[in-house]
């Protein structure tokens, strides 16, 4: 069995895989909100809450809680993401229930005192600096914001100067009381832990966490609109650029076809992209493709940092390489190799069970029937040369194209030319 999942009283899902061998247990407290679940005026709330949950509690203070799991030789951390927010904690099996209990005090119980938010705010303020300042990372943002436009996923998770500094006490009490309740929550628990001692603390914990409706958040209804092109004029050494368009959703079956394709296409060393830009042409050190995946869109992306001379011809071959695989569609050997890459990758990052455990937690989060991890491999493992070409097809095509890019020199209209060759 790949996993057992029960439901608390409190509607609280649990979802949890018993690994004897391991001497440690992973285990996550998930919470359906993140940065598209926010209001303009509310941008970066779920990611500044998620700060501020480590400050202190009613029954902790900020030292206590760090001093509480790296005392028995534990890690902890948390993330805020578009759809989600988790803290986690790796810890030794016989250390499980310390690990419950500081997880639920921190979001059944947070101070929020207005001194560590007024701290926290300038914490935050100087992480929005510090990506703006890092090209390689903040064109990313900016090409959300182009592909998403004014709909909520094309906001900031880390929010903006302006709504960060913004923020009051009140409005995050009242928005973790709305979001912070049971029907919003997921436990995942991956490693060395028996069920009965699991269920005994998990229930003791988390009971007390009130009832509400699952959380809604504004739905993607829109298509393709593209080409669009948004750029940064400022002076670096390098130009970052980030092109791409919109992609399937998580649930979406031609995602599988869509991994195979984003492994030929730019997610190794083995691939086209590489073997074109940086191997062939010598025009990138960085040059790499990703996908996303949300509730009801995703996106599919290729990053490349390159001398300012070489922006134009990158972004060329990079259109040239797209209409090759659109057009062409791939060989047998790029096929059979892009599957096993992938079905490796997943069976080695399970096994670590921190990562199994976000697995776990992420799909329950979200799914109302979750994939096995033989079930996954199985799908990929089914993708064709065919279905490759047909989601290339659907995605690689003008209108589907957006590009966003920070460098010391952009001519928008030449770099518009080469975007509409597609």
């Amino acid at each position: 069995m790949d996993w057992q999942e029960f439901r608390l009283k409190n509607g609280i899902r649990l979802i949890y895989k018993n690994i004897p061998e391991f001497h440690s247990v992973s285990t996550g407290i998930w919470i359906k909100t993140g940065s598209r679940f926010e209001r303009k005026n509310l941008s970066g709330v779920s990611h500044f809450i998620e700060h501020l949950l480590f400050k202190g509690t009613r029954k902790r203070n900020y030292k206590q809680i760090k001093e509480a799991i790296e005392g028995v030789g534990g890690t902890f951390n948390g993330f805020t993401s578009e759809e989600a927010t988790c803290y986690w904690i790796k810890i030794l099996g016989e250390y499980f229930e310390l690990s419950i209990d500081v997880l639920s005090d921190m979001i059944q119980n947070p101070l929020l005192k207005e001194t560590d938010i007024d701290k926290e705010r300038k914490v935050i303020t100087e992480e929005i600096n510090m990506y703006k300042d890092i090209p390689a990372k903040y064109v990313f943002e900016i090409f959300d914001g182009t592909l998403y436009d004014k709909h909520p996923l094309g906001q900031s998770v880390a929010g903006t100067v302006e709504t960060v500094g913004g923020m009051k006490r009140n409005w995050m009490l009242g928005y973790l009381r709305d979001f912070y309740t049971a029907d919003n929550i997921v436990v995942s628990i991956s490693g060395r832990i028996s069920e009965k001692d699991m269920l005994k603390a998990v229930e003791r914990y988390l009971l007390p966490v009130s009832r509400k409706s699952d959380n809604e958040c504004q739905p993607w209804k829109e298509g393709p609109g593209g080409p669009k092109i948004r750029k940064l004029k400022k002076k670096t050494e390098q130009t970052h650029i980030a092109m791409g368009g919109l992609g399937p959703s998580r649930f979406d079956e031609t995602r599988y076809a869509l991994s195979v394709l984003n492994t030929i296409f730019g997610a190794n060393m083995s691939s086209r992209l590489f073997n074109r830009i940086r191997e062939q042409m010598g025009l990138a050190y960085a040059i790499r493709s990703y996908t996303k995946h949300y509730q009801d869109t995703g996106a599919y992306l290729v990053y490349a940092g390159v001398s300012p001379d070489n922006a134009e011809k990158s972004i060329e071959a990079v259109v040239d390489e797209m209409k090759k695989i659109r057009d062409n569609g791939v060989t047998g050997n790029e096929l059979n190799r892009a599957r096993k890459f992938i079905t490796s990758q997943i069976f080695m990052v399970l096994e670590d069970n921190l990562e199994y455990m976000l697995w776990l937690g992420e799909q329950r989060l979200f799914r109302e029937k979750l994939v096995t991890v033989r079930e996954a491999v199985k799908r990929i493992n089914g993708v064709t040369a065919k279905d490759v070409r047909e989601v290339a097809a659907q995605l690689f095509r003008k209108n589907n194209f957006y590009l966003s890019i920070i460098g010391p020199k952009v001519d928008e209209d030449r770099i518009m030319k080469k975007m509409s060759a597609l």
